[in-house]
C-alpha cells in the first residue's frame, strides 16, 4: 500500500509539471529539465532499490543521479534568470563541483560500503555516485538561493528537494552498507517530486529584477574548492584515503586551474560592465546613476553638497554650429570639471547640458565657492573648430543635512535654486533654508518676483511625479 501510495504521489507530481508547463511563458519554470527531475524521480520509485550484485551502473541508480543532474540544471536556468553572470563560469563552477561532491562521499563512505557490501573499493564508488551528486547539488542550491537578494523562492524549495534527495541517497548508502534505510526514505524520492512540482507553480514576485554578481561571488568558488581539495590531499597523505577520492581531490585542482584563467577574464569583464553602468558615453563623467550611488551617504547622515549646473546659451551652439560641435563642446567643459575636481567630489552629467558636483564632508561655504569655481571655468571661451566659442552656467546650491536629509530632497532643493539661478543668466544661488512650520527645503528658491517663484515651485512638482 505504502509502495502504491509513492508512485501515485510521483505520477501526480509529474502531472503537476506538466501543467505548469502550460502556463505563460514568463510564469513557467524551465521545461526539459523540471520535467526530468520529476520523470527520473518517478522511475525511481517504481525500480527496486540499488544492490551490490552485479556491475555497472544499476538503472535505478541511473535514474537518481539523472534527477539530481536535471536538479542543478533547474536551479542553474532559474540563477541566470535572476543574475547576470558568465554561462561559461557558471557551468565550470558546476563542472568542477562534481568532483568535489564524489571526493567529499568516496572519502567518508567507500570503506564502509565496500566492507558492509563485500565488494571492492572501486564497485563501492560507483554504487556511491548518486549520493556525490545528490551532496553536490544541494550546496549548489544552497549557494545559489543565497546569491540572489530578494531570494527566488523557487530556488528555495528546490534546495529543500535537494536536501530531501541527500537523505534518500544517504539511507540507499547505509543499506549497501547492511544497515536499515527506514521508512524515511522510501518516501524520500516522492516527497522531493512533490517539492519540484510545487516550485513549478509558484512565482518569483522579482522575475523582473536583475542583479549583477559581486567579485565575491566569482571567486568564492575557487577558493572553497581548492581549500577542499588541499585538505582531502593532506590527509591522504597522514592517512590513505580511498583512491577515487584521491583522484577525484587532483581532478578538482586541474579544473580549478582551468576556471582560475576564466575568473580573471571575467572579472576585467565585471569591472568594465559596473564601470560602464556609471560612466558617461559621452564625457567620461560619472551618470545619474553614478550620482545616486554618490548621494546614497545622505541617507546615512554624512555631510554632503550637491551643486547642480546647467549651461547657459547652450541650445544656440547646437542650432548654429550642430550637434557635433554641441558634443565637442561638452567634452571640453566636462574636462574642465573633472581637473578641477577635489577630493571626495563626484562630477556627474546629468544628460543634456546639465552636470552636477556631489562635495562629501563639505559645508556650504565651501560648496559655494566650488560652485562659483565652476561657474567661471564653464564660461571660459572653447576653441572648437569652427572658432572660439562662449556659453555661461547657472548652478544651485544645496547642503545636507542642513537643506535636507535625504537625497532626493537635497536634490530637489538644488535643482530648485538652479532654475532661480537660470533667470539670473550666469548666477549661483543657494538654496534658503527650509521654513520651520512648512519644512520645505526642497521648495527654496531665492527671492524674486512672485510669478518667477510660482514657475519654480510648478517645475519642482513636475521633477517630484516624474520621479
Amino acid at each position: 500500500m505504502v509502495a502504491v501510495l509513492q508512485v501515485v504521489v510521483a505520477a501526480a507530481s509529474l502531472l503537476a509539471v506538466v501543467a505548469a508547463l502550460a502556463r505563460p511563458a514568463h510564469r513557467r519554470p524551465p521545461a526539459l529539465p523540471a520535467l526530468v527531475v520529476v520523470a527520473a524521480l518517478l522511475v525511481v520509485v517504481l525500480l527496486p532499490p540499488p544492490s551490490a550484485d552485479g556491475s555497472g551502473v544499476q538503472p535505478s541508480s541511473a535514474a537518481a543521479g539523472a534527477a539530481v543532474a536535471a536538479l542543478a540544471v533547474l536551479q542553474m536556468q532559474l540563477l541566470r534568470r535572476r543574475l547576470t553572470t558568465s554561462a561559461t563560469r557558471s557551468w565550470l563552477d558546476l563542472a568542477t563541483g562534481v568532483p568535489a561532491g564524489l571526493a567529499l562521499v568516496w572519502a567518508f563512505a567507500t570503506t564502509p560500503v565496500a566492507l558492509g557490501a563485500g565488494v571492492s573499493e572501486g564497485r563501492a564508488a560507483v554504487l556511491l555516485v548518486p549520493l556525490g551528486l545528490a551532496w553536490l547539488v544541494l550546496t549548489f542550491c544552497l549557494t545559489t538561493t543565497a546569491l540572489l537578494r530578494p531570494p527566488d523562492r523557487r530556488m528555495l524549495v528546490h534546495a529543500v528537494a535537494a536536501a530531501v534527495l541527500v537523505v534518500a541517497e544517504v539511507s540507499s548508502a547505509s543499506a549497501l552498507a547492511g544497515q536499515s534505510a527506514g521508512a524515511l526514505a522510501d518516501a524520500a524520492h516522492p516527497t522531493a517530486a512533490a517539492l519540484v512540482a510545487l516550485a513549478a507553480w509558484l512565482r518569483d514576485p522579482h522575475a523582473d529584477e536583475r542583479a549583477l554578481e559581486s567579485g565575491g561571488d566569482i571567486v568564492i568558488g575557487p577558493v572553497s574548492l581548492t581549500l577542499q581539495s588541499t585538505a582531502l590531499l593532506g590527509w591522504h597523505l597522514v592517512s590513505p584515503i580511498p583512491e577515487p577520492a584521491a583522484w577525484a581531490s587532483l581532478a578538482i585542482i586541474v579544473l580549478v586551474t582551468a576556471k582560475t584563467a576564466v575568473v580573471f577574464q571575467q572579472l576585467d569583464v565585471l569591472n568594465a560592465l559596473r564601470s560602464q553602468a556609471t560612466t558617461d558615453a559621452l564625457t567620461g563623467l560619472g551618470n545619474r546613476r553614478a550620482l545616486d550611488h554618490a548621494l546614497a551617504v545622505v541617507d546615512a547622515g554624512v555631510p554632503v553638497a550637491l551643486v547642480v549646473l546647467d549651461l547657459d546659451r547652450f541650445k544656440a551652439v547646437n542650432d548654429t554650429l550642430g550637434h557635433r560641435a554641441g558634443d565637442d563642446l561638452l567634452v571640453a567643459l566636462a574636462g574642465r570639471l573633472r581637473e578641477d575636481s577635489g577630493s571626495g567630489e563626484h562630477v556627474v552629467r546629468l544628460g543634456g547640458d546639465e552636470f552636477a558636483l556631489v562635495l562629501t564632508h563639505s559645508d556650504l561655504p565651501a560648496a559655494e565657492r566650488r560652485a562659483r569655481s565652476a561657474v567661471a571655468a564653464l564660461a571660459r571661451p572653447v576653441d572648437l573648430d569652427g572658432g572660439p566659442v562662449q556659453v555661461g552656467a547657472s548652478a544651485g546650491v544645496a547642503a545636507a543635512p542642513l537643506h535636507a536629509t535625504s537625497s532626493r530632497a537635497l536634490w530637489e532643493c538644488a535643482d530648485a535654486a538652479m532654475y532661480a539661478a537660470k533667470r539670473r543668466d550666469g548666477a549661483v544661488v543657494v538654496a534658503p533654508l527650509p521654513e520651520p512650520a512648512a519644512g520645505a527645503a526642497a521648495d527654496a528658491v531665492d527671492a524674486g518676483p512672485d510669478d518667477d517663484r510660482r514657475r519654480t515651485d510648478r517645475r519642482v512638482a513636475e521633477r517630484r511625479g516624474g520621479g
